[in-house]
């Protein structure tokens, strides 16, 4: 199809907090209109999981700025447990979220998706490595994964992106609490990435950026894992 878009709005789901606030903050600075979705509220408020109230906020967004030249998936959440013992309800929380929550974002999307948009899932290691006490989160990530894949076939002839970023532990509040209740201890996440060191949300950020950008135009179907090389570590 025609120029890849460098304008319009990039939408932002799960953007109140965290990797999603930092990815908002950094599309703004490089000169993109962003809408922030989340379900604690800010400029649109939404829970991923129902696809009438996204369908509503992309419609309000639509006429707000005009189509939609990005969406970045990124709501999410985790739920650790022993896997024998996992409560359902936790199980289906971070499916719904993580999982279907993408899917339905991007279905409300698609109807307003500008000329050659670009979307940008938030996928995991977790969807290539199997991380112990994180099914829930290792199955919604890998489901992410695969629908990246799915939808970059499907939409690809229609002129739209469909990629994702996959981060290694990444340093943002929920992960500083989670070592700080000794859920997650950090020498050991440390240690096992051969890059020494967590993940930044600025790290994921540039990845996403760039995805979302015009050097990345013939970039489709691709998890790109930001994970100081623990993937490749084995």
């Amino acid at each position: 199809m025609g120029a890849v878009v460098t304008s319009g709005v990039v939408v932002v789901t799960g953007s109140a907090s965290g990797l999603g606030a930092r990815i908002r903050e950094r599309a703004s600075g490089d000169g993109w209109a962003v809408a922030g979705i989340d379900v604690a509220g800010g400029e649109y408020q939404a829970d991923v999981r129902d696809p009438a109230a996204l369908r509503r906020v992309f419609a309000e967004i639509r006429e707000r700025y005009g189509r939609v030249a990005g969406l970045v998936n990124s709501a999410g959440l985790t739920r650790p447990g022993p896997s024998a013992t996992l409560p359902e309800a936790d199980w289906r929380m971070v499916v719904d979220v993580d999982l279907s929550g993408t899917f339905f974002a991007c279905q409300a999307a698609f109807g307003h998706f500008a000329e050659c948009a670009s979307v940008v899932n938030i996928s995991s290691i977790a969807a290539a490595r199997g991380l112990p006490a994180r099914a829930a989160y290792s199955a919604a990530k890998a489901g992410v994964t695969g629908l990246t894949n799915a939808l970059a076939a499907e939409w690809g002839p229609l002129g739209f992106r469909v990629n994702a970023v996959g981060p290694a532990w990444t340093n943002t509040p929920l992960v500083r609490k989670m070592v700080a209740d000794g859920v997650l201890d950090e020498r050991s996440m440390t240690d096992a990435i051969p890059l020494g060191r967590l993940c930044t949300e600025d790290d994921v950020a540039d990845a996403v950026l760039f995805l979302l950008s015009a050097r990345a135009s013939f970039v489709n179907g691709q998890t790109l894992y930001v994970d100081g090389g623990y993937s490749a570590a084995g």
